[in-house]
């Protein structure tokens, strides 16, 4: 959970602030397309061995989206909560430290299931993605069923 408020934002040179600039955009196209996904595919398309040294890369993400959301005044939701856990289905408790929850990891799975559930909700209707890849100088992936239709 520590790594999740130790995570600068993505604009540095830091590994794992490189591979969270990669690793937004890859988030973005889940939203659109309103999937979560594995931290293990999540992995895998990043090039990264190991799905345990993405807590650094999230926690770079919701840093960033964090002080965007206090620069522009607006709300964003926490998109690093798409990357789950194949066993639980839920994101890893160091996530809730991004959110309002006062103590994520002490709530049971069905109470983390229904503040994630609510955050995927907010995720997948959020209208601005495409225009926060721009603002944060990145651009999505080449997904022509994705570009053909762009939200904002």
């Amino acid at each position: 959970m520590e790594t999740a408020l130790l995570a600068e934002n993505i604009f540095g040179e830091k590994l794992y602030q490189q591979r969270a600039r990669q690793a937004f955009p890859y988030l973005v196209r889940q939203a659109i397309m309103g999937e979560t996904i594995y931290y293990s595919d999540l992995a895998k398309e990043l090039g990264i061995p190991n799905e345990r040294n993405l807590n650094y890369v999230l926690g770079s993400i919701g840093t960033t989206l964090v002080e965007l959301a206090e620069q522009k005044k607006e709300s964003i939701p926490p998109i690093q909560c798409l990357v789950i856990n194949k066993a639980t289905g839920l994101p890893g408790d160091g996530f809730g430290e991004f959110i309002s929850e006062s103590d994520f990891s002490s709530l049971d799975n069905k109470q983390k299931r229904t503040v994630v559930n609510s955050l995927l909700s907010n995720i997948y209707a959020f209208p601005r993605w495409f225009s926060i890849l721009h603002e944060l100088g990145l651009s999505l992936p080449n997904y022509p069923i994705l570009m053909a239709n762009p939200i904002n």
